[in-house]
């Protein structure tokens, strides 16, 4: 292993002394490690992992979750980067209609926000779901609706009724005076014909046969239900009151909050002051965050609190939305809806390829696609659906699903993805694991993937037998708890580029790269496996050091400074040299340590 730099050292040494949660690694002198690959950082479950904005590659202890605290706790690259889908609103309700999901973030306070998830609104008649309770336009009867007679947005004059989705002119044409005017029996608002929809007096409509309270803010019981105003829920939630106010689960609340106006809901508190106004407009482009009226349109390109912090850029900006799927996160923007083939952020990638996309959704309303190493990925092979839209489902989708389980006894794989398809992964327990009619390895009747097949990545089967067949990852993966060069199976096969297995331990090929191929922190001539070995051309490792084998080539091949004759003592005297005339080469010999 190779440590930071004296900067990058303290910066480590600062980090395990706050108890970083994902770096619980206690180093020799407190220093941290650089790493190249997985194996510089001895096993124990530590990872090679760059530091966050493409710092060096550090050995690093993931912690199960990332958490909001500032530090890369999974041990991937970035900091405080929350995966899971989230939304604010009541459970029952989630991607029901048009309510869909939105992004966990990490707030500036070190707390989990919500963005970009779709709440249920008012129910319009527009052939969408809008209230997310799985019906759609359902408040809207259009065989009576005036305003929507037959169709959406068709609308009755004053003195016409919706009857079987027609306009047609009603007779009762006063609803609240207590009188059948038209002596057809039902009078006022139970006369549903001609009164549904229309005034029964100031502040009150007819609907469904009875009065209903709409003057939500007059104080007046215009219903005569001895409910008044927000107080009368039924009628009221979600309604105005007045200028700026709304009607909340039977209160009064603030819904205008710029500096100008007043104590719309009359609970002494004004504007940003009002907990009613949190994330409310104050402002253009402003918004309350607290009792503060900052920046609220943090997509606009503009300064808006004149703070000289534009956008993402301002602090205000954190974990809020800066457009159609962008979130201000880190003070830049970051691509928040990986499924729309947008680049939402503005930095040239779209959805998968942006790195801000990894491991988040990438179809829509589709939670077994994620996107993983910049594309796309199926992450359920076994619930016959192609969750990731390319075209091949399950096992068929290699590139996803290879040695992915299918099937599981305990904690024993029996059925595994491979080749493209499920098959039996579990060769000794006389069952037919994969129902396709063979059983592991019986005479007349034996699987076909048990007698000559894989049992995993880095794993076949020898007539039912699992053998090693990777031996450089570290990984037992035919699972007889010997790892790489361990396992008899590996021995004479390779353990990486310039190594090969010998009896149970690693051995250098390559003695010439500059690089510790075997990891026994011996390089090249300096590792005993090389003696007598190539370290490159005109070059042999003697002992543990690098011995000149070729002196007229005029190239100093061992590198320790003398060139051919110059190295007296690998070329000493009489050896064959060649030598410069003008520009011709002319043979000699060594002599003195010069070729004549």
């Amino acid at each position: 292993m190779k440590t930071f730099n004296s900067w990058l050292r303290a910066f480590a040494a600062l980090l395990l002394v706050s108890g970083a949660a994902g770096c619980k690694v206690e180093f020799p002198d407190n220093a941290a490690y650089t790493c190249a690959v997985e194996a510089d950082c001895g096993g124990d479950g530590y990872l090679c992992t760059a530091l966050p904005n493409g710092g060096p590659k550090y050995c690093c202890l993931p912690e199960p979750d990332e958490k909001c605290n500032g530090v890369d706790d999974d041990c991937d690259g970035a900091v405080d980067e929350l995966e899971a889908a989230c939304f604010s609103g009541a459970a029952n309700l989630r991607n029901v209609g048009a309510c869909r999901d939105g992004q966990s973030v990490c707030t500036r306070e070190g707390t989990v926000a919500c963005v970009g998830d779709v709440l249920p609104a008012g129910e319009r008649c527009n052939s969408v779901d809008d209230d997310c309770d799985g019906q759609v336009d359902e408040d809207f009867d259009r065989m009576t609706d005036p305003f929507n007679c037959g169709t959406c947005g068709t609308a009755c004059t004053a003195q016409q009724n919706c009857v079987e989705g027609q306009c047609q002119k009603r007779t009762e044409l006063d609803c609240g005076n207590g009188i059948d005017d038209n002596r057809d029996g039902p009078a006022d608002c139970a006369d549903r014909d001609d009164c549904d929809n229309q005034a029964c007096g100031a502040g009150c409509t007819c609907q469904n046969g009875k009065k209903t309270e709409t003057g939500c803010g007059n104080g007046v019981d215009d219903d005569d239900d001895r409910s008044i105003d927000c107080a009368d829920r039924d009628d009221c939630d979600d309604q105005s009151c007045g200028a700026g106010c709304v009607c909340d689960q039977g209160r009064k609340a603030e819904s205008l909050c710029t500096p100008d106006s007043a104590d719309e809901d009359g609970d002494g508190q004004l504007n940003c002051n009002d907990t009613d106004c949190e994330r409310r407009e104050c402002g253009p482009g402003l918004a309350c965050r607290g009792i503060n009226c900052v920046e609220g349109a943090c997509g606009n390109g503009n300064d808006d609190d004149t703070d000289g912090q534009t956008d993402c850029a301002d602090v205000d900006c954190g974990g809020q939305s800066c457009g159609m799927g962008c979130t201000c996160l880190a003070s830049a923007k970051t691509e928040s809806d990986c499924t729309d083939r947008l680049d939402n952020d503005g930095d040239d990638k779209i959805d998968c390829l942006d790195p801000d996309c990894a491991s988040q959704r990438c179809v829509a309303g589709e939670v077994n696609a994620v996107c993983i190493s910049e594309k796309c990925a199926e992450q359920n092979c076994r619930d016959v659906t192609d969750n990731d839209g390319d075209g091949q489902m399950d096992c068929a989708d290699r590139d996803d699903c290879d040695y992915v389980t299918v099937a599981s006894n305990g904690a024993t794989v029996t059925v595994m993805c491979t080749q493209g398809a499920a098959k039996e992964v579990q060769c000794s327990n006389g069952q037919d694991d994969d129902g396709n009619g063979a059983i592991d390895c019986q005479t007349g009747n034996a699987d076909a993937n048990c007698v000559s097949g894989e049992c995993g990545r880095g794993c076949s089967f020898q007539n039912c037998t699992r053998r090693e067949t990777l031996c450089s990852d570290g990984r037992d993966n035919d699972g007889n708890n010997g790892l790489d060069c361990a396992d008899s199976d590996c021995n004479n096969q390779s353990c990486g580029t310039g190594c090969v297995c010998n009896g149970g331990a690693r051995r250098e090929t390559i003695c010439s790269d500059g690089v510790d191929n075997d990891g026994t922190n011996g390089i090249d001539c300096a590792d005993s496996d090389c003696n007598n070995q190539s370290c490159g051309t005109g070059c042999v490792c003697n002992g543990t050091t690098r011995k000149e084998t070729v002196c007229d080539d005029l190239v100093d091949n061992d590198g320790n400074n003398g060139q051919d004759c110059a190295d007296t003592a690998d070329c000493p005297n009489n050896t064959a040299c060649t030598r410069m005339v003008g520009s011709n080469r002319v043979p000699g010999v060594c002599q003195a340590g010069s070729c004549t």
